[in-house]
Parts: structure tokens; C-alpha cells; sequence
């Protein structure tokens, strides 16, 4: 079996608060946003093996 080495943990180093601090909003309003519709605003966390979410390092613009 190989290991799936694309998306590597640098690559979404953030947590959902830490992601959330990033783009000056509410973490709840990340969760939400996901759980509703997949996605925040077309940026897709990586799930992680104990169940937390991983994010890239990116701010969300109009």
C-alpha cells in the first residue's frame, strides 16, 4: 500500500481556529459553513486520522 503523500501536513498546516483567526471570523462560523455546505466558501479542509479538520494557509477575499 503507498501512502497518499499529495496532501502532506505542510501543506494545511491550521486548525479550524487558527484558520478562523486568519480570516478575522468566529471558528463557529467555519464549522457551520462546512456542515452546511461542504466547503468554506470552496476552501476544503483535510480530515485528519483522529478527526480534526487541517487547512491551508490561505485568506478568503471577496
Amino acid at each position: 500500500m503507498q501512502a497518499n503523500t499529495s496532501n502532506t501536513p505542510a501543506e494545511f498546516p491550521l486548525s479550524c481556529e487558527e484558520f478562523a483567526r486568519l480570516n478575522q471570523i468566529k471558528p463557529q462560523s467555519v464549522r457551520a459553513r462546512l456542515c452546511r455546505f461542504g466547503s468554506y466558501y470552496g476552501i476544503k479542509p483535510k480530515k485528519l486520522v483522529n478527526g480534526r479538520l487541517a487547512f491551508p494557509a490561505v485568506q478568503v477575499t471577496q
